[in-house]
């Protein structure tokens, strides 16, 4: 029996690391970061995934390129590679999904409707997908300033419009067919192999570059949003969420809150001087007039994750210090420079 991991970018490629180590048999499908054409040699996803696992990823997982949106191909390869679980991840991101909402519909409703049918029909014991905290809105916010997962939906984007749509979808699969799914409702995930999705449109590259450019002594690191908080949660965390996820008993088609380490962007900075004194970094305020449309600060919301805790046994394991720390030498690491020491009063 094996698990099928759609998407498989920057989150996919550790959950499928993850999923190797606990012993599963993987299979891939999606289009890794191509077009799928068949004239398509250049599989970004792959490269990376390649490189993640030490290589000889043919070897160690079977792939099928193949369209989300194509609920017959998706079919198949669940039929045909004896799947019994899937991990759904495949999506189209938050700018690129307002610039094209007729895409962003086919392929983040559409595919998750995909997935979900052929999971019934087949009879495949359990779907864990990516919703995300985009589902979430100001208006969602309780008297403390805190989202649950009983908050009212309150989307302002495409992309947080089609994950309520798919939480939606998942409530009608469990209550019509029995499907035990569980979606995990991510914010911002930060680490090592972020830049595999970087240039797809996700309109939130700025953490992502700031880091990058401190940690490989690129040029200037400029971080922004100086006064406000982050949910720093590292992508080591989030693949053992959707592991966990999977061995978890039937949730009822519901989704979850996840959460990591939600501290003020000024001490992630603070942190990032005292680990690279060399670098050349530079705190600003605020800086979301710039962001694509399509981009939201979600992210700078609390949120309460502790269903997931309690009924998932997801666990935050990572400080953002360590988070922060390991994203830095993984980066210089795949550059080919030496690894940097913790600061001696961290």
């Amino acid at each position: 029996m094996a698990v099928m991991v759609t998407g498989t970018g920057f989150v996919g490629s550790y959950v499928v690391r993850d999923l190797l180590k606990a012993g599963k048999k993987v299979v891939l499908y999606g289009y890794f970061g191509g077009r799928g054409e068949p004239a398509d040699i250049e599989l970004p996803d792959l490269k990376f995934l390649d490189y993640l696992l030490g290589g000889d990823l043919f070897d160690k997982v079977s792939v099928v390129v193949g369209d989300i949106s194509e609920q017959a191909a998706v079919r198949a390869t669940v039929e045909t590679n004896d799947v019994d679980s899937i991990v759904h991840l495949a999506s189209m991101v938050g700018a690129a999904s307002e610039a094209n909402a007729p895409a962003a519909v086919r392929v983040n409703a559409g595919g998750t409707a995909n997935v979900f049918e052929a999971a019934a029909q087949l009879g495949v014991n359990k779907v864990v997908w990516a919703s995300s905290v985009t589902v979430f809105g100001p208006r969602s916010e309780g008297p403390q300033g805190l989202i649950t997962d009983d908050s009212d939906y309150d989307p302002s984007s495409v992309y947080g419009a089609t994950k309520v749509f798919s939480e939606n979808l998942a409530t009608r699969y469990y209550e019509n067919f029995g499907l035990d799914t569980v979606g995990l409702r991510l914010s911002r995930v930060y680490g090592f192999g972020e830049h595999v999705k970087a240039g797809r449109g996700g309109g939130s590259t700025w953490f992502l570059d700031a880091i990058h450019a401190a940690a490989v002594e690129s040029g200037p690191a400029r971080f922004l949003f100086g006064d406000h908080s982050l949910d720093f949660h590292y992508v080591e965390d989030v693949s053992d969420a959707f592991v966990r996820a999977l061995e978890a008993p039937n949730a009822g088609g519901r989704c979850f809150l996840t959460h990591g380490d939600y501290r003020p962007i000024e001490e992630g900075y603070e942190f990032l001087r005292a680990l690279l004194p060399g670098a050349d970094l530079s705190l600003e305020k605020g800086g979301g007039d710039g962001l694509p449309a399509g981009s939201t600060m979600a992210w700078a919301r609390r949120y309460d994750a502790s269903k997931a805790e309690a009924e998932l046994g997801i666990r935050s394991r990572y400080s953002m210090e360590e988070g922060l720390y390991r994203t830095v030498n993984q980066y210089r690491r795949y550059a080919g420079l030496p690894e940097v020491s913790r600061p001696a009063s961290r």
